[in-house]
């Protein structure tokens, strides 16, 4: 695949965006009218089309008509409990909405409420809800009462537990797995760091305490007699169906029922590997840091490593994210992308002379395309090359990207409120088209295509036909 050439120079301002004039293009709702909270905290469109919002103060629910503010329940049993700040909303695949908040878990199977209260983890907060192929609730636990920095020594302490519902009880696996560790100050204060549920059913666990399986009968630990290190980062299943572990002092490999362990090769040794990426051919990538700052890439191909530098790689800042572009590698950091042809590497910041030196969010669109924002701008990446799209007046911050389903592309910023582009026009949204607010946290659809804006002061729902 190559790009064609660079014929694109940025339009300006007056000439290509047209700015909205219309009054009232939303309905906003806050504390004052519908929400229990101005202040949400999550949100959730359910299958059946119902948006939840988790504020400060309980939920409020929006089924077509008004909101139903929710600040506490009562059960099947008559008792009563206040929500509390929401963090989490989840649904399980009968339909049951889960709710994590500051005064425990709240299961709504639309009909009544159930309650559950840990008094033994009561100074634990749910971190990550999800549901295995049997329909069983995972919770990963993270202690938020722990002695998270004491920067006299150095370090941070970090606590996890698990726990499941399997539809009648809780199972609690504190000597299975779970427990408590040391980091150094700057990494990330969790405990657990990623799981995933493998081709085969079993669930996989890192921590800073190693890898854990699950196969329904027994837990499997596996440690530093498996592992470079039982600090693991990272677990991925590869499409042949291969366990990839990220740890810190290296990467392994489960082959069979075997392991087989990278640590000792150029690019890998002493590096934390933090992160694993297969790309369309097969290879495998891992991001190694040194002191918290990017050191190398590092791919896998035909049974080899080859490790690649910054200079390699022909891009500055931290290199975070890789995104498989119409099968050829992206690599992204703060400073810009290059892209990997196979052989070589290429800045095409450079190369398509983009005049920005920030960027930021990016999502990959339906269409395979990349839109990412920079400091003076938003940008595509296609087939055809890279765009300039956008050169706002002033320099912007921006928070977050969605692509709608018919394909348009939203951008939310901190001061400037929403703007929306799709192939014929351009527009932006704020506080005097009706936006509650004009910092922009979130941006979501409903089930029938309403985009709904969560800001700094409350939610809108774009009403009008712009």
């Amino acid at each position: 695949m190559s790009f064609a050439a660079n014929k694109f120079l940025p339009l300006l301002f007056s000439l290509f965006f047209l700015n909205s004039i219309a009054q009232n293009e939303f309905q906003s709702y806050s504390k004052s009218n519908g929400l229990t909270s101005s202040t949400i905290t999550a949100s959730k469109v359910d299958s059946k089309g119902v948006v939840w919002l988790g504020t400060s103060n309980g939920v409020s629910v929006y089924t077509g008509g008004n909101w139903i503010p929710i600040k506490g329940i009562s059960d099947d049993k008559g008792y009563n409990k206040n929500i509390g700040q929401v963090s989490l909303i989840f649904e399980a695949l009968n339909g049951d909405i889960w709710i994590s908040s500051d005064k425990g878990i709240f299961v709504y199977n639309g009909k009544n409420w159930t309650f559950f209260v840990d008094s033994e983890n009561d100074d634990f907060k749910v971190t990550e809800i999800s549901e295995d192929r049997k329909g069983w609730i995972w919770i990963l636990l993270e202690k938020y009462k722990s002695l998270k920095e004491v920067s006299s020594l150095g370090f941070s302490l970090v606590e996890g537990r698990v726990q499941i519902y399997n539809g009648f009880q809780w199972i609690k696996f504190q000597s299975e797995i779970g427990g408590s560790a040391a980091t150094q100050i700057g990494d990330p204060n969790e405990y657990f760091t990623s799981h995933i549920i493998d081709m085969e059913g079993n669930i996989w666990i890192t921590s800073l305490d190693g890898l854990y399986k699950f196969d329904y009968t027994n837990w499997t630990e596996y440690n530093q007699d498996h592992l470079p290190s039982d600090i693991c980062n990272e677990v991925i299943e590869t499409k042949n169906k291969n366990i990839w572990v990220a740890t810190k002092y290296g990467v392994a490999k489960q082959d069979s029922n075997s392991w087989i362990k990278y640590e000792k090769t150029k690019g890998i040794k002493g590096n934390v590997i933090v992160d694993l990426f297969e790309d369309k051919q097969k290879r495998i990538w891992v991001i190694t840091k040194k002191d918290n700052r990017f050191k190398n890439l590092c791919v896998f191909e035909n049974g080899k490593w080859k490790h690649f530098t910054k200079e390699n790689i022909k891009l500055k800042g931290n290199i975070d994210q890789l995104v498989d572009f119409n099968g050829q590698v992206i690599a992204m950091s703060t400073k810009g992308l290059s892209l990997f042809n196979g052989k070589k590497w290429e800045n095409l910041i450079t190369k398509y002379k983009i005049d920005d030196d920030k960027f930021g969010s990016q999502i990959v669109a339906s269409d395979k395309s990349i839109w990412f924002d920079g400091r003076h701008g938003l940008y595509k990446l296609s087939q055809v090359g890279l765009k300039q799209i956008y050169t706002p007046v002033n320099e912007w911050k921006v928070t977050t990207i969605f692509e709608s389903n018919d394909g348009e592309i939203w951008v939310g910023t901190e001061k400037d409120g929403v703007f929306v582009f799709d192939a014929s026009s351009n527009k932006n949204f704020n506080s005097d088209n009706g936006l509650e607010d004009n910092y922009i946290k979130e941006i979501f659809e409903d089930k029938s295509g309403s985009i709904w804006i969560v800001t700094k002061g409350g939610v809108s729902k774009l009403i009008a036909n712009y």
